[in-house]
């Protein structure tokens, strides 16, 4: 499994910008090492927009990828977030600081650089910090002391419950029912062992693996039938009673501009961004 920090991926907490060399843009170039930081966004005349991204696994081209959520996303959790009288780090979990303590095992280091933390509940609730990076888990009680990019607003303790939200265009592999957080179509045939770093399309019109039978107009969402990224008709079938599992657990992405053959690639416009 290739993991963005062991790659050399860079994050940037920059605003987003069309590059000056606009003009050498090739959305189908992969790269050994990261040319750009991860995120940076080109947008072409047709409103097309592409984002450069970091995979962790072999994708073919034209599928819908997402974040590997079990190694680059914390579900929410109480209590392990360590009180502010006990760090080890001084100062951190604090107001106006910008390191947290909390105590997790099997953390490798930056693996959640470029995602969010979200403070879910008690002190300091309703905040999202941006995450520079993390050490790996070290010392008695498995600490794992977070950077942010911005200073902690409230200071946090054990009561305090959080979430982390993954770093959007990092590690990136197919898009599953379990790996449920879709961002963009692949632009080309990713071989990670090779080359983790491409393009993705986010927004605009571009060719997805079909599911079923779409037609000109159809909402479409991902797909719970054809396994590889694939897209399907709102409600998962054209035909019958729709499954009302199918609407609420499975993200709607754009609508059908030319209709594919079940199991090709249809034409679709999406919006991921």
């Amino acid at each position: 499994m290739s993991k963005p920090a062991a790659d050399g991926a860079r994050w940037s907490q920059a605003r987003v910008g069309t590059p000056q060399v606009a003009v050498k843009f090739n959305k189908f170039d992969t790269h050994s090492t990261a040319q750009f930081p991860i995120g940076f966004k080109v947008e072409d005349a047709k409103g097309n927009v592409y984002r450069y991204a970091h995979f962790s696994a072999d994708t073919n081209r034209g599928v819908l990828v997402s974040p590997d959520l079990s190694e680059t996303s914390y579900v929410d959790t109480d209590g392990v977030i360590i009180a502010s009288g006990s760090v080890t780090l001084a100062g951190a979990n604090v107001a106006g600081s910008k390191d947290v303590e909390i105590s997790l095992a099997s953390i490798t280091a930056n693996d959640f650089a470029g995602g969010s933390l979200v403070i879910t509940d008690d002190a300091g609730e309703g905040y999202t910090y941006d995450i520079v990076g993390n050490t790996a888990t070290t010392g008695t009680g498995s600490v794992v002391t977070f950077t942010l990019d911005q200073e902690i607003q409230t200071t946090i303790g054990s009561a305090t419950d959080f979430a982390i939200l993954p770093a959007k265009y990092s590690n990136l592999e197919i898009a599953t029912t379990t790996d449920i957080a879709p961002i963009g179509v692949t632009c080309s045939t990713m071989d990670v062992s090779a080359k983790p770093f491409g393009w993705i399309q986010t927004c605009g019109d571009v060719g997805i693996l079909q599911d079923g039978t779409i037609t000109v107009g159809d909402v479409i969402q991902l797909s719970d039938g054809t396994a590889g990224g694939s897209v399907q008709i709102f409600g998962g079938d054209a035909t019958s009673a729709v499954s009302a599992l199918d609407m609420n657990t499975e993200p709607i992405l754009g609508y059908c501009i030319i209709a594919g053959d079940d199991g090709g690639h249809g034409g679709f416009r999406i919006q991921c961004e």
